[in-house]
């Protein structure tokens, strides 16, 4: 019995320094990312976005993409480390001009949407998908990151 009190002690004590672990700045950051979902409000994730170094065309593509996530109904937003599985990869335009986030990922902002708010054109059925921002931080702020040229 003692041994069975311990692991649940354990399990308790590792869990409460995950929630810890979160700082206020993260914690700021996905409320302010939630309240913009529930309000519909691609304002506010544009102002929360580094534009720093974006041409003019991704901006606008951004935003627009913005607009289209924020009306959609989501199911979970969660801050997370980045997930190998979408590294922050350098590419080309048709231009030959090649791109990156504009400040190294250090988190990404999961978006998980609830079922039939995209629709899946291959196979003509309604599913639920997930949208990953990566996240960078500047002078202690969390910010969401656009691609810009590299230098």
């Amino acid at each position: 019995m003692k041994t069975f009190v311990l692991v649940i002690i354990s399990v308790l004590a590792l869990q409460l320094q995950s929630v810890q672990a979160a700082s206020p700045e993260e914690a700021k950051f996905v409320a302010a990312a939630k309240q913009a979902f529930e309000k519909h409000d691609a304002d506010a994730l544009v102002a929360m976005t580094c534009w720093d170094r974006v041409p003019d065309k991704f901006k606008d593509s951004g935003k627009k993409q913005y607009a289209r996530d924020v009306a959609q109904k989501t199911t979970d937003i969660t801050l997370t480390d980045p997930d190998p599985n979408y590294p922050d990869i350098e590419w080309k335009d048709k231009d030959g001009v090649s791109y990156r986030s504009n400040l190294p990922v250090i988190k990404q902002l999961k978006i998980t949407f609830a079922a039939g708010t995209k629709l899946d054109t291959k196979a003509g059925k309604v599913k639920a998908r997930d949208a990953v921002y990566p996240v960078g931080e500047k002078d202690g702020k969390l910010y969401l990151l656009k691609p810009a040229p590299i230098k």
